[in-house]
């Protein structure tokens, strides 16, 4: 009689584990597909630290001016009720709340908090993706209304390449604007004014030739995702040697990269994320004024002395 081969048994495997978490699944096969915006900041309320689309740049734009881009942003950015009951059903299938009588706020405290780290790491994810989706919406509507809005209108500079330059070629020789570990710094620290003093809760990077990152500061208050973003826009800039805003080809990237040049080539870039454009933008280029400042004052600017003249010679006379 032959002998009866049977398969070794198998080990217990939580097939959800190599895969998304409960929520990625819920999310992908019930939220409906204009609710998801919503639903996701309704999230990130609950996962990400000090989240709120009152107050963060791009979410606070749209809900300030409400008539961008079509309008009803309080409804595509805010959870209704009906939001905030079906996550909380999901959560707690044993929950019974009552809408009727509780506003959104109430509901929300009654959320059990979230404990996968996938469901966590999904929500953002997701919140990156919206954000970017809404800065480069709201960058396309600037440059649309920039002839009819002073205040969104960018300010006209010079290029890097003649902020530096001097006024003739033997005098650009002698500029010495480098980027080490010491004007790095100081780059830094004038950045960092430039934002504390304007209140912008951003992040700022300083990257160099290479576009690798030497320094990269994330103020207190500023968005965790706009570290990402600022070292992305220094980089940018930095290998294309031209400012993020003139880089239409990648509308992922926004205004607040800015080139350091000199004499033509490049030293480095500036990236700053986190709050309005422009004063991304502004901020980038207080760094950069510092160097090129500091380089001037270093650099042997004075035009070599021309020795004078030495009297004609007068004819002699013989008596």
């Amino acid at each position: 009689m032959d002998p009866v081969i049977t398969a070794p048994e198998l080990p217990d495997v939580n097939v959800g584990v190599a895969g998304g978490g409960d929520f990625e699944l819920f999310f992908g096969a019930n939220v409906e597909p204009e609710k998801e915006m919503a639903y996701i900041l309704m999230m990130a309320t609950d996962c990400i630290q000090d989240f709120n689309i009152k107050t963060l740049y791009p979410y606070n734009e749209f809900l300030a001016n409400r008539k961008l881009g079509g309008g009803g942003w309080v409804r595509k950015l805010s959870a209704n009720k009906d939001i905030v009951v079906q996550e909380l059903m999901r959560r707690d299938p044993n929950a019974k709340p009552n809408k009727s009588n509780r506003s959104c706020e109430e509901l929300l405290r009654l959320f059990k908090p979230l404990t996968d780290s996938r469901d966590i790491d999904f929500v953002v994810k997701k919140e990156l993706e919206v954000r970017q989706k809404l800065e480069s919406m709201l960058g396309e509507l600037n440059t649309k209304r920039v002839s009819h809005d002073v205040k969104e209108k960018a300010p006209k500079r010079p290029k890097i390449e003649k902020k530096v330059g001097l006024a003739d070629a033997a005098a650009n020789v002698n500029l010495r604007l480098k980027l080490d570990d010491s004007s790095a710094s100081i780059a830094m620290e004038a950045a960092e004014k430039a934002a504390r003093d304007n209140d912008f809760k951003v992040t700022i990077a300083i990257v160099n030739a290479e576009g690798v990152p030497m320094l990269v500061k994330r103020l207190e208050g500023a968005n965790p995702h706009s570290f990402d973003l600022a070292i992305a826009k220094a980089k940018t800039s930095c290998l294309f040697q031209r400012n993020s805003s003139q880089l239409q080809d990648f509308p992922d990237i926004s205004r607040g990269g800015v080139p350091l040049m000199a004499n033509g080539v490049c030293m480095g870039g500036v990236g700053v994320s986190g709050d309005k454009q422009p004063n991304c933008e502004k901020v980038a280029y207080a760094a950069v004024d510092r160097l090129v400042e500091d380089a001037k004052q270093e650099s042997d600017l004075k035009a070599p002395e021309v020795p004078p003249m030495p009297p004609p010679n007068t004819p002699s006379t013989t008596v």
